[in-house]
C-alpha cells in the first residue's frame, strides 16, 4: 500500500510512504488524508476490500487506486463501489502509473479551487448569475428572490445612472413565473407625450396624419409578460393621468380607437429622479407615484459598494474574452487598486465602458495601470505641498513592489512624453540607454 500525503495547489515534488501492513496503512491514512492511496487486493494482515471499507471517511477527500493481479469483475465491482477512482492489474506499466498520478493530482488541485470557489460563492449573495460581495445589496437581491414567486405587484427601481436598473428589471422577469413571455423596454425619456401614447396603447389607422396604419402598442405586445418603462420621471405630466388609469384598470383604449382593450402585465418603472421631489415641485404626480411604488428597490451607487469592483471587473473581462476573441489574463494588483479608488460618477455602466476601452483600443496580455484612461490613472496623483509636480498618492505606493512601483513611473513618463524616449528618460533624470533598459526589463517594448 503506497500513500501520497496532501499536495499544495501547485505541484512541485511527491512525497511517497509506503507500507505492507494494511492496518498501519489504515491508521496512517486516518491520521493524515493522502491526496492519493495505491491499495492492493492482497496485504499480509488484511485484504484491499477491507482496507476501503475502513477508509469511508475520507473517499471525498482521497483518491484510491486499486491494484490486483486477481482481475475477476465481482472484486473490481466492489472496490469501484467502495470510492476506489481506478482499477489496475498487475502487473504494472509503470509508464501508465506515472501518467495516472499526474492526472489524478490535476484533478485534485482542481477540486481543492473548485472547494475554494464554492466557499468564497457563498460568502457572496448570488442571483443567477449576478454575484455581490456588498451588504448594501444583500436587501435588494433578498426582496428579488422573493419576487420569484409571484408574477404581480408593480415594482419601482430606483437610483443613479448606470447602477443597474435594466438588469435587475430583467432578472425579477426572468425569475418570475411570467419568463415564459415577453419582456419589453420602453425608454420613456426618448418620446413626446404623444409619441409615448402611441408607443404604449397602439393607435388606429387615421388616428393622426401618419397613422396609415393600426398600431398595436407595446403593452399588447407585452401579454402576459414585463413592461419596463424606463425613466418614467421624465414623463409628461399630462400623460401621467392616462399612465394612471392604466396601472389601476390594465385597460385602455388605443389613440384614435373607441374599443376598450384588457391586458395582463407586470409593470416595472425605474428612474434616476427623486420622485418625491418631483411630486413637490408639481412634476409628478403622486397618486401615480403610490401606484409604482408597491415595491421599491433603490440601487446604491458603485461607489457605496466597491468590494463589488473587483468580481464586475472579472465578469468583464471574461464577456469580453468570449466577444472579442481575446485571451487577457486578469489584471494587476495595481491597475485594481486604481480601479476600485475611482469614484465611479457613471457608475457599473463606466467600468464596464472602461474596460470594453481597453479591450477595443490596447488589447494588453494583462490589464496594467498604464492602460487605464488618464481620469483614473491620476486620480491618486495630487500635489505634494510646496511641489508643481504630480507626486503618486503614498496610499497607492504601499503594499506594491519596488518593481511595481518602478513599471508604474517608467509607463507614466512614457505616456507623459507621448512615447518619446528621450524625454521621458530627461523627465527621469536617467540616461536613454537606461530608459530601454527599463522598458525591456518591464516588458514596454
Amino acid at each position: 500500500m503506497l500513500c501520497a500525503p496532501s499536495c499544495s495547489d501547485r505541484i512541485q515534488s511527491i512525497e511517497t510512504i509506503l507500507t505492507d501492513s494494511g492496518l498501519e496503512g489504515q491508521e496512517l491514512a486516518l491520521e493524515n488524508p493522502p491526496d492519493i492511496m495505491f491499495i492492493d487486493y492482497k496485504i499480509p494482515d488484511s485484504s484491499g476490500i477491507e482496507v476501503l471499507k475502513q477508509l469511508q471517511s475520507i473517499r471525498e477527500r482521497t483518491i484510491f487506486i486499486f491494484m490486483t493481479a486477481y482481475g475477476t469483475k465481482q472484486v473490481a465491482t466492489e472496490a469501484l463501489r467502495l470510492g476506489a477512482h481506478e482499477y489496475l492489474i498487475k502487473p504494472l506499466d509503470y509508464d501508465e502509473v506515472i501518467l495516472m498520478v499526474k492526472k489524478a493530482l490535476e484533478e485534485k488541485v482542481k477540486d481543492i479551487r473548485l472547494g475554494s470557489m464554492e466557499r468564497f460563492e457563498r460568502q457572496q449573495y448570488r442571483l443567477g448569475s449576478y454575484v455581490s460581495q456588498s451588504k448594501s445589496m444583500r436587501h435588494i437581491i433578498d426582496q428579488i428572490t422573493k419576487l420569484t414567486d409571484t408574477d404581480s405587484g408593480n415594482l419601482l427601481l430606483t437610483g443613479e445612472t448606470g447602477t443597474g436598473k435594466d438588469t435587475f428589471a430583467r432578472l425579477v422577469h426572468e425569475y418570475s413565473p411570467r419568463k415564459e413571455y415577453p419582456f419589453i423596454i420602453v425608454n420613456c425619456a426618448s418620446l413626446s407625450e404623444h409619441l409615448l401614447e402611441s408607443e404604449l396603447f397602439g393607435h388606429e389607422k387615421g388616428a393622426f396624419t401618419d397613422a396609415k396604419a393600426q398600431k398595436t402598442g407595446q403593452v399588447e405586445l407585452a401579454k402576459n409578460g414585463t413592461i419596463y418603462l424606463d425613466e418614467i420621471g421624465e414623463i409628461p405630466i399630462a400623460f401621467q393621468a392616462k399612465l394612471l388609469r392604466f396601472l389601476e384598470t390594465r385597460a385602455f383604449y388605443r389613440v384614435g380607437g373607441t374599443k376598450i382593450h384588457e391586458v395582463n402585465v407586470r409593470i416595472i418603472a425605474a428612474t434616476n429622479r427623486n420622485l418625491r421631489h418631483e411630486i413637490k415641485k408639481g412634476q409628478f404626480r403622486e397618486d401615480l407615484y403610490y401606484r409604482l411604488d408597491v415595491i421599491n428597490l433603490h440601487l446604491p451607487p458603485l461607489r457605496d459598494r466597491k468590494e463589488d469592483i473587483p468580481l464586475l471587473v472579472d465578469r468583464f473581462i471574461e464577456q469580453f474574452n468570449s466577444e472579442l476573441n481575446l485571451q487577457v489574463n486578469g489584471l494587476s494588483s495595481a491597475a485594481l487598486k486604481l480601479l476600485s479608488d475611482y469614484n465611479y460618477p457613471g457608475n457599473i455602466r463606466e467600468l464596464r465602458n472602461v474596460i470594453e476601452r481597453i479591450f477595443l483600443l490596447e488589447k494588453p496580455a494583462r490589464i496594467e495601470p498604464w492602460h487605464l484612461p488618464d481620469h483614473i490613472r491620476r486620480y491618486y496623483e495630487r500635489p505634494a505641498e510646496g511641489d508643481q509636480l504630480d507626486m503618486t498618492d503614498w496610499a497607492f505606493i504601499r503594499g506594491h513592489s519596488l518593481a511595481d512601483v518602478e513599471r508604474y513611473i517608467i509607463s507614466w513618463s512614457l505616456a507623459e512624453e507621448a512615447g518619446n524616449q528621450s524625454n521621458a528618460a530627461k523627465l527621469l533624470n536617467i540616461s536613454r540607454d537606461q530608459m530601454r533598459y527599463k522598458m525591456k526589463k518591464y516588458d514596454l517594448i
